[in-house]
């Protein structure tokens, strides 16, 4: 029994010793650790942010929290956000930030541009993710069932008196979910029926390509950086439910124009860095 112990012991040793080597020398094994490592500190922070925000459930201010610890959290993932256009974001009104989605580390941009007084629209499936779903809840998300019609305008118009009431601004991913094709998918009309609806101006911002240091097709997930651009006011006054498909197609040109000079940017100041 000893001497299995003993080769038990040894094997995990050995195992242990044997980590760092296929860390360094597989960027898949990097990829899947790093991506273990990211997912557990976010789900120990929602763990802490649910204590903290028992205190004042659903109130947004709960996302100064938030912001703070992820800003960190990035930091110890070496990367980098360069913030372009944040005058656009100051404003004691509210309005929606629409913003393009390519992985779930674009929760990394998300709090270096949340500005005060902010909300967020999400999936439902997202209240039954571990603790970060009750952790958003008490932060004031608002949840949408977006494969149900009926609830879902319910709750763009309940989005809609709580914009109105309570001052705040909203976050939406227009896209719906991720892209990793290196572009931007259609945009769903939701964000945009919400900003017509509350006659509230649209501040787009976008993320340029993550593909620096993340790669979900080639299992890469490196240090880096990326641009984050907030983009002028774009006005709803007066607008009506008519208009919404073509300010949803103004609004998605001007990102993707953004998108694709800020990603060619970066790849060719990494490539300019990388030839010094």
């Amino acid at each position: 029994m000893a001497i299995s112990l003993d080769w038990f012991q040894c094997l995990v040793i050995a195992f242990l010793l044997l980590l760092p080597i296929i860390y360094e020398l597989s960027t898949t094994f990097k990829y899947y650790a790093k991506f273990t490592f990211y997912y557990t500190v976010v789900m120990l922070l929602g763990v802490v942010v649910m204590i903290y925000g028992l205190w004042r459930p659903k109130d947004v201010n709960n996302y100064k929290f938030v912001a703070f610890f992820v800003k960190q959290i990035r930091k110890l993932f070496g990367i980098t956000v360069e913030l372009r256009g944040s005058e656009n974001l100051k404003s004691d009104d509210p309005y929606i930030l629409v913003c393009n989605h390519q992985s779930s580390l674009d929760f990394f941009g998300m709090m270096e541009v949340w500005p005060e007084r902010c909300t967020s629209l999400a999936k439902k499936e997202l209240l039954y993710a571990g603790p970060f779903g009750p952790a958003a809840w008490l932060c004031g998300t608002i949840f949408i069932d977006r494969l149900n019609k009926d609830s879902a305008i319910t709750t763009i118009s309940r989005t809609v008196e709580i914009i109105k009431s309570k001052n705040v601004k909203v976050f939406v991913f227009p896209e719906g979910t991720r892209n990793h094709g290196g572009s931007m998918l259609p945009f769903k009309k939701g964000a945009f029926y919400l900003a017509v609806e509350a006659q509230v101006p649209i501040v787009p911002v976008v993320f340029s390509s993550l593909s620096d240091f993340y790669s979900k097709r080639e299992k890469k997930f490196t240090t880096g950086k990326f641009i984050a651009t907030c983009l002028p006011k774009i006005s709803t006054e007066g607008l009506g439910k008519d208009d919404v498909e073509n300010l949803t197609d103004r609004v998605r040109n001007s990102m993707l124009d953004m998108f694709n000079q800020t990603s060619l940017e970066a790849t060719q100041g990494k490539m300019s860095n990388g030839s010094k």
